[in-house]
């Protein structure tokens, strides 16, 4: 399963859209996700496995809170296998930004 595949899979049973990239809907609650990918446990001169340095972005009004919902996000991801993320808050004068920043290692083929 792929990185996306497993992100969607944790966070879509949440209820919000969930797209990787930038949201190009502009809905007023969304989630996106992007990630890095870096090349770990080297053996004879090449990497066995990727570790992904992900960022998963929740928006949604000013006028409403993303408490509850920045919770289930992190629980979904612990519970699917991504460490515990760390959230920022990235808001700005239009809208709420949590960005949820975790990892997972996954195989090269990923």
């Amino acid at each position: 399963m792929t990185i996306n595949q497993r992100l969607r899979q944790a966070l879509e049973p949440l209820g919000l859209p969930v797209v990787p990239g930038s949201d190009t809907q502009h809905r007023d609650w969304c989630v996106t996700f992007n990630y890095d990918l870096i090349p770990t446990q080297w053996a004879d001169g090449r990497p066995l496995l990727s570790r992904a340095l992900i960022q998963v972005h929740l928006f949604c009004p000013l006028s409403e809170s993303p408490i509850g919902m920045r919770g289930r996000m992190a629980e979904a991801l612990a519970a699917a296998g991504f460490s515990y993320p760390e959230a920022v808050d990235a808001s700005d004068d239009n809208s709420q930004h949590i960005v949820l920043e975790t990892e997972i290692i996954t195989s090269l083929e990923v």
